[in-house]
C-alpha cells in the first residue's frame, strides 16, 4: 500500500522532532549520531537546530489559523464530542471565525473561512472524525429524566441477575436501523 504524501511528512516530523529532542537533551551524542540512528535529513536537522522552521511552521502565516489557535479548535472539538455534543462542520468554522476576530484588531476585515477549509482542517488533524447523526424527536427528549434513567438501570440490572444473563449475551439496537453490536 502506498502512503500518502500527509502521512510520510507526518512520520518525517515526528523524527526530526525526536532527533531535535534527543540532540538537545544529550540522547545522540551529535547531529550525525541523530542522523545515523533516526534516518532524518542532516541539512534539515541542522537547520532546524539553530532555529530553521518545519514546513507548516513556515506555512503558519499563509494560514488562516495559528498553530495555536488549531491546537485550540482541536481541544474544543474533542472536549465537545467527549461530553456528548457532536460538532458539525459549520461549527466549526463558526469557532474558526471567532478565533480569527479574536486576534484581529479592531475595524480589520476578517478573512471568511470558505468551503474547503473544514475539510482540508479535518485531513491536518486525522484522529479528528466526522460522523453522520440523526436527531432525536423533541418529544422522546423531553421524556428522559434522571428518575428514569435510574429507573430503567435498576430494572435492568434485576432482569439480567434473576435470569443469569450473561454480559457478552447482552445486544443493543435503536430505531434507526444500525447494526447490533456487542454490549461491554
Amino acid at each position: 500500500m502506498v502512503c500518502r504524501r500527509n502521512e510520510k511528512a507526518e512520520e518525517a516530523e515526528k523524527k526530526m522532532q525526536i532527533a531535535i529532542a534527543g540532540v538537545k537533551d544529550g540522547t545522540y551524542r551529535s547531529i550525525d549520531h541523530a542522523v545515523k540512528e533516526l534516518g532524518v535529513s542532516k541539512t534539515t536537522l541542522t537547520r532546524r537546530l539553530k532555529g530553521g522552521k518545519s514546513r507548516s511552521e513556515g506555512q503558519e502565516n499563509n494560514q488562516l489559523l495559528t498553530t495555536q489557535e488549531e491546537k485550540a479548535l482541536e481541544t474544543w472539538i474533542n472536549t465537545s464530542t467527549a461530553a456528548g455534543n457532536p460538532v458539525q462542520h459549520s461549527f466549526i468554522r463558526e469557532m474558526a471565525e471567532k478565533l480569527i476576530k479574536q486576534r484581529a484588531p479592531e475595524n480589520q476585515v476578517v478573512p471568511q473561512i470558505g468551503p474547503t477549509w473544514v475539510p482540508s482542517f479535518l485531513r491536518r488533524h486525522r484522529y479528528l472524525k466526522t460522523k453522520m447523526t440523526r436527531a432525536i424527536e423533541t418529544a422522546r427528549i423531553k421524556d428522559v429524566t434522571k428518575e428514569h434513567v435510574l429507573h430503567f438501570n435498576e430494572e435492568f440490572r434485576r432482569i439480567i441477575r434473576e435470569h443469569n444473563i450473561r454480559l457478552e449475551d447482552i445486544f443493543n439496537a435503536d430505531e434507526t436501523g444500525s447494526k447490533h453490536f456487542q454490549y461491554r
